[in-house]
């Protein structure tokens, strides 16, 4: 029958004792083994893997978001011409709404109606309530009359920040 072993005690010299379990390889009396311990080791710097990681995640998100706002503006719209009109506002707008030929709204790159049209400037206005800019790009054959509730959805959000999108007539 196997007995289980239970670790041997050995007392060298000076009443020490030491115990040796049955798996360890026998030791030379008197011989101390020097272990690494975790605090000898030096301070190799602060892991830059989750930074890295994130600053990735930013990366992609601006280049994604940046290419969807570049997206708006190539929609095809012949814009109607102005003689006259202000030098180019490059400041960003919050949302670009296109009409195009067939007097289709197209906001944020879909097709959307006159509520769901209210719905998103109304949201603009509770995220920042104070400072919303919206652009109107418009296919010069359209009528006003198609541009007009888009103008009245506007107002009715509190937005007075409205700007046209034109070409000058040397364009």
């Amino acid at each position: 029958m196997g007995v289980a072993e239970s670790p041997s005690i050995d007392y060298h010299q000076g009443g020490e004792q030491s115990v040796s379990p049955p798996f360890s390889m026998p030791v030379r009396q008197g011989c101390i083994m020097k272990v690494p311990v975790d605090t000898q080791r030096e301070f190799t710097g602060a892991n830059m893997t989750p930074m890295i990681d994130v600053v990735f995640l930013l990366i992609i998100f601006f280049l994604v978001s940046s290419h969807l706002a570049r997206q708006e503006n190539r929609l095809p719209v012949e814009l109607p011409t102005a003689a006259t009109h202000q030098p180019l506002d490059m400041t960003p707008v919050d949302l670009t709404i296109t009409v195009d030929v067939d007097g289709r709204w197209l906001a944020a790159g879909r097709s959307v109606q006159s509520a769901q049209l209210q719905g998103m400037l109304d949201e603009l206005v509770r995220e920042n309530p104070r400072d919303v800019a919206i652009r109107i790009r418009t296919d010069g054959s359209v009528n006003y009359s198609v541009v007009e509730p888009i103008l009245g959805h506007c107002a009715q959000s509190g937005i007075v920040d409205v700007r046209l999108a034109v070409k000058t007539s040397t364009q």
